[in-house]
């Protein structure tokens, strides 16, 4: 599920803006819910940082002797160069410098339902099933593709092993690997692994280790 944030230095104003996502993210059945709504910019700092937040919708005019919205999205990036980015503005003027933030989008307020919709329909398409980042494990729950360490085959059943816990699921390690992206490879009859993991390998002991101090057998055909 897509988590969304809400960073604005007037909670009042932003209100509004919660009120049509909450409405559109409904309508158009996406993945996503809105998980926090804050001015405190260290709080959206640590949930950047832990890659607990896919989208950041952020205020470009912060007051109150905090960084403005694109000197903190600068500092964001520093740490974490994957969250979608979208800013607020009653001003059209910060369009240019909020470039090299690498925005999704720019919208000026006062914002409306229309300018929602089609926000909120493009993150669809963002992140809709052909796109890689998220993989599809049943019918109402997906999960990002880079929090996926590896997959271990059981009966009838596939045990995912991510960064956050492991998930088990009814689909089988074959039907898993069909909707996987390149960067994962069956390394062993019983287990895929996500390549970009991979710590070191040794092929002595036919062992896979990986991040988190795990590790996965491998086969003598493994290669990467």
């Amino acid at each position: 599920m897509l988590k969304i944030a809400l960073c604005d230095d007037n909670l009042d104003s932003i209100q509004l803006v919660k009120k049509f996502l909450e409405s559109q993210i409904i309508e158009q059945n996406v993945n996503a819910e809105i998980s926090i709504i804050t001015d405190n910019q260290e709080k959206i700092e640590e949930l950047i940082k832990s890659k607990k937040i896919d989208i950041l919708i952020l205020d470009v005019e912060f007051k109150n002797n905090s960084l403005d919205g694109i000197e903190f999205a600068k500092k964001l990036r520093k740490f974490n160069k994957e969250f979608y980015l979208i800013f607020l503005s009653a001003h059209q003027r910060f369009l240019y410098p909020a470039l090299v933030t690498k925005i999704f989008d720019y919208l000026i307020k006062p914002v409306n339902m229309d300018m929602i919709s089609d926000l909120v329909s493009r993150i669809k398409e963002e992140f809709s099933d052909d796109n890689n980042m998220f993989i599809k494990i049943n019918k109402w729950y997906s999960i990002k593709s880079d929090e996926i360490i590896y997959m271990e085959k059981s009966i009838n059943r596939t045990n995912i092993t991510t960064s956050k816990g492991v998930i088990s699921c009814t689909k089988t390690l074959e039907k898993m690997q069909e909707s996987l992206p390149k960067n994962f490879i069956r390394c062993h009859r019983s287990f895929i692994v996500n390549k970009d993991k991979i710590i070191s390998i040794d092929r002595k002991k036919k062992q896979l280790y990986l991040e988190n101090n795990m590790c996965c057998p491998i086969n003598d055909k493994f290669d990467i």
